[in-house]
């Protein structure tokens, strides 16, 4: 069966909550890397970049309510 308005409208807003989520557990894991990895690779420049995307999308991810 065809998902309803609804049903996408709750999906949209739970996959944005979610990859708000991701967004910052990747900032917080390239910050541990920086400090700890041993792999060659600019883990704070990476931090940065993530957590930039975090607080630019936050206030419109937030916005979004939850279909009842």
């Amino acid at each position: 069966t065809a998902a309803s308005p609804r049903e996408v409208e709750r999906l949209y807003a739970q996959v944005n909550k979610f990859a708000l989520a991701s967004h910052f557990f990747w900032a917080l894991w390239a910050l541990i890397q920086n400090q700890y990895s041993t792999i060659s690779f600019d883990f704070l420049r990476y931090a940065v970049i993530r957590f930039n995307q975090y607080f630019k999308v936050k206030p419109q991810v937030s916005a979004l309510e939850m279909p009842k």
